[in-house]
């Protein structure tokens, strides 16, 4: 979802693909994280979200077309869901008309124990309903962009390095081997054919696999002998990464993000089923000066008619979410515009129907407000001639402090720095936690402590001391992020006021850590600085002596 020839546009395709509008103001649908976003065939658009609460929910908003805002909302539950963390990513579907498919998955709920699970909601009435929900698979999150395949009635779900074919127990076709860290996992079908194509990105470089086999069956699927693994780009960039797929009448394009070169570009290939290979890439960010300033997170989709819609984040001026299109044949794109601007843009969405018209939708960080808003962007006054030797300087940030590193659930504080230049801010927040010592995708690392893997050690020991005694050898502490702020910053002395809490919730006590980082307009980042604070339990009450 995410990022040599330049594209012009000629007068032709100007007239192809019309020049938009004044555009359409964002609005919030509601409160979360990762949202998604489908358009069904009457223009109607579809977002869900996770909430953050810790009785974790579904969020759903229902939007007319072109609207800004939502015209039905609700919070749709988890069968049990018991965990704050527990839900994966959540996405929607508006195959035909009247139908909405919402898939997600959790972990610590349903029946029979701790598991993760995957979740079918069906509504047959556009969104007015969502009866109680499908279990459709377990032991797998769909933590990825999966695909819903409408004419068998099958979701085969993407996460890390994997796609299957929704269904109880198995981890599902490892299609990109050897890695620890990979990101943007999604699965798409190449239109008319049994073929699905599945790409990520493994340490910066990109990998794919391709299922041939037939028919589209989940054992079929879920065979690895059926699919090609391990493939990468012909001629690739030296680093690339935040891969999305598109599938339509124009068959499978993937957009990227390489930042090998100065500035960063955003690079399309289109797919080959003949020799199941991407081809040579396009170039699209566009020549504006803007779209040279720190490139981040590109999305890309492929509405109905076969146009390619392409969003991504521009930090220039306080942050753009910027926005191409274009024709029917997939070509000649149009010039670069805002879909909106000065806010934080995380993991932007796009969805759209066969008029082109559609929605984005992202969150100002990784979590916090659900923003929307209609495809209709508007074209940024002219810029200034790019200047001839671009600023490749870091930031410095010196003097970063808390002005209380004791505080009660709920008190607010301030954070306090110093910038050499004018950029963004971003100030995670992260809790301490006691976990066990143990391996995630074959990497040492410290593990939450859980049921399920204190039930696993306590089946290891023989006795109850030898279980005293292996707890206390694999006990370990480590820290897990929480959420963040955002804020722009000038150059010298910079207050974050913190209001004493993270996505609307009061930090509970525990010991805590902040690190920040600031960005200037150029896109360089400054060295990562840390400060630590702990939030204590409220003091008790003190009782009234009786008479």
């Amino acid at each position: 979802m995410r990022w040599s020839i330049r594209i012009l546009l000629t007068v032709a395709a100007c007239l192809a693909v019309p020049a938009a509008a004044q555009a359409a103001a964002p609005f919030t649908a509601g409160s979360g994280a990762g949202p998604t976003v489908a358009v069904g065939p009457d223009g109607t658009g579809h977002v869900v979200w996770v909430t953050t609460e810790s009785d974790v929910k579904i969020g759903y908003c229902r939007i007319s077309p072109g609207a800004s805002a939502c015209n039905r909302t609700e919070l749709i539950s988890f069968p049990g869901a018991t965990d704050a963390n527990s839900a994966g990513k959540a996405r929607v579907f508006a195959p035909v008309a009247n139908k909405v498919v919402i898939v997600a998955s959790c972990w610590n709920c349903g029946a029979g124990g701790v598991t993760d699970r995957n979740y079918r909601w069906l509504s047959t009435d556009n969104g007015s309903s969502f009866p109680a929900p499908l279990e459709i698979g377990n032991d797998f999150r769909t933590e990825g962009f999966g695909t819903w395949l409408e004419d068998v009635g099958i979701f085969v779900a993407a996460s890390s390095s994997r796609a299957k074919a929704a269904f109880p127990g198995g981890e599902g076709v490892q299609y990109a081997t050897g890695g620890t860290f990979v990101f943007g996992p999604e699965v798409v079908r190449l239109p008319g054919t049994n073929e699905l194509v599945a790409a990520t990105n493994d340490l910066n470089v990109v990998k794919y696999g391709v299922f041939t086999g037939a028919p589209l069956t989940t054992p079929m699927i879920n065979d690895p002998t059926k699919w090609e693994v391990d493939k990468t780009l012909g001629a690739a960039e030296g680093d690339n990464r935040d891969t999305s797929l598109t599938s339509g009448p124009n068959g499978v394009t993937m957009t990227y993000l390489e930042t090998q070169s100065s500035p960063d570009r955003i690079g399309l290939r289109r797919y080959d089923s003949g020799s199941n290979t991407f081809g040579g890439p396009v170039y699209l960010d566009g020549d504006d000066p803007i779209d040279e300033n720190g490139l981040q997170e590109p999305d890309s989709f492929q509405d109905p008619a076969g146009r390619i819609h392409l969003a991504w984040v521009s930090l220039h001026d306080g942050g753009r979410l910027r926005y191409r299109v274009s024709d029917v044949a997939g070509n000649n794109f149009t010039a670069p515009a805002n879909l909106a601007a000065s806010e934080g843009f995380h993991e932007p969405e796009l969805g759209a129907g066969s008029d082109g018209k559609g929605f984005a939708t992202w969150t100002p960080g990784s979590t916090g407000a659900i923003r929307v808003v209609p495809l209709d962007p508007q074209p940024e006054p002219a810029s200034p001639a790019k200047p001839a030797k671009p600023d490749k300087t870091k930031p410095k940030v010196t003097g970063f402090g808390i002005g209380d590193d004791t505080l009660r659930p709920g008190q607010g504080t301030s954070f306090t720095f110093n910038a050499s230049e004018a950029g963004l801010a971003v100030l995670t927040f992260e809790k301490q936690f006691s976990g066990l010592k143990g391996k995630r995708k074959g990497k040492k690392t410290c593990l939450p402590r859980n049921k399920k893997r204190l039930r696993a050690l306590r089946k290891k020991a023989d006795s109850a001391a030898a279980y005293r005694k292996l707890l206390k050898k694999l006990r370990c502490r480590a820290y897990r992020r929480i959420g963040e702020i955002r804020q722009k910053v000038k150059a010298g002395r910079n207050t974050i006021v913190f209001d004493g809490r993270i996505a609307g919730r009061k930090l509970t006590p525990g010991q805590y850590r902040a690190t920040l980082v600031v960005t200037d307009e150029a896109g360089n980042v400054s060295r990562t600085e840390t400060v630590n604070f702990k939030v204590i339990a409220p003091k008790a009450k003190a009782k009234k002596p009786r008479r």
